[in-house]
């Protein structure tokens, strides 16, 4: 049962294994070389290969440290999400996890909140705890994405923030983010759904996700209103460091970028791109978020070299940190008596505190 009464299933998926991660990685090394050798080769790209020879060093170490200051946000959110009972270390294992398998793994960017349930649940944490909580941090993250595209298109639509696009570009993202954010809070109203054991599989499987959702939704709004500075901290970091990275990015090459109000929207649509399931989004992130980029008034040569950059650290960092971590994971949860500890821990305290 979860906190509200409810049924919660989760996948009962293994933890990937370490030499698996690490092919992986390898193949997405090569898909980088191999980029950046046709990014070298290729005509037509002259004014790319310029801004690259042209890199200010001490842009790229901005952009590098923001990128892990992203990472460590999120970090900061999966101790938060459950309540600080995971120790930091704990923590930075489970939140690399997560980022690794995100980026190595063909998941569309939401394997790493659902590995983090799984391996919470084989840790010993009840499942009426590890998944609605795991789903809750997706949607916070989610949701200050949302937040962005509401705030920074507002102001940006009203004239307050400079060089506003039309309202194609501003008030339209606006409005329907926060349709979204309308619609998701809803979510959290709703009946618990009947998962009668005599319907198919799809209605069942559609059943349990919803049940999975709606807890998720009502976990959200119990951490928002909990006020956890780990959370709302967390969250907004993992956002902001993040766009702060590929800002950082574009004075690495000169400069020249849409202003900021343009310019988050820009990055928050173009990181819809994610959403194509390949290994880190890669291919569908690089063209969303250079298309989006030129489309709010970035030039196209700028805006391709300010993005390959940011994505060497956006992938790289959590490919090598989630390595050591998945392994370090691995090892913790081949301890059974660790595991019967968590498990009785939990037993003694109410799950949703």
């Amino acid at each position: 049962m979860n906190p509200d009464g409810g049924h919660v299933e989760t996948v009962d998926a293994d933890v990937p294994r370490t030499r698996d991660l690490l092919r992986r990685a390898a193949g997405l090394l090569v898909v980088i070389v191999i980029l950046g050798l046709v990014v070298s080769v290729l005509p037509g790209l002259d004014e790319v290969r310029e801004r690259f020879a042209s890199a200010e060093p001490a842009w790229l170490a901005v952009t590098f440290v923001s990128a892990f200051a992203s990472t460590l946000s999120y970090v900061a959110a999966v101790r938060g999400t459950l309540s600080r009972r995971l120790p930091w270390r704990g923590a930075w294992n489970l939140g690399m996890a997560e980022q690794g398998s995100n980026v190595l793994l063909p998941t569309g960017g939401v394997g790493g909140p659902a590995l983090g349930a799984v391996v919470l649940r084989r840790a010993g944490v009840p499942v009426r705890f590890a998944a609605p909580r795991s789903a809750a941090l997706f949607l916070l993250t989610s949701l200050a994405s949302f937040a962005a595209l509401i705030v920074f298109g507002t102001l940006t639509g009203a004239g307050v923030l400079p060089g506003s696009p039309g309202w194609l570009g501003t008030w339209l993202p606006a409005a329907l983010a926060a349709l979204v954010v309308a619609g998701m809070a809803e979510v959290g109203r709703l009946p618990h759904p009947d998962a009668e054991e005599g319907r198919n599989k799809l209605t069942r499987a559609f059943a349990r996700l919803a049940t999975l959702l709606r807890a998720g939704v009502r976990e959200s709004g119990r951490l928002l209103r909990g006020g956890d500075p780990l959370v709302i901290g967390g969250c907004i970091g993992f956002l902001g460091f993040d766009v702060a990275a590929l800002g950082a990015g574009f004075q690495a090459f000169g400069g020249g970028g849409p202003p900021l109000g343009a310019f988050v929207l820009a990055y928050v649509l173009g990181q819809a791109g994610a959403l194509i399931p390949t290994p880190g989004g890669l291919g569908g992130t690089e063209g969303g978020l250079i298309g989006m980029l030129a489309l709010y008034g970035a030039p196209v040569a700028l805006a391709t070299a300010a993005v390959l950059a940011y994505r060497v650290f956006q992938l790289g960092l959590p490919a090598i940190l989630g390595l050591v971590a998945f392994s370090r994971i691995r090892t913790r949860l081949q301890d059974d008596r660790e595991t019967a500890r968590v498990a009785a821990a939990f037993e003694r305290s109410d799950p949703r505190v």
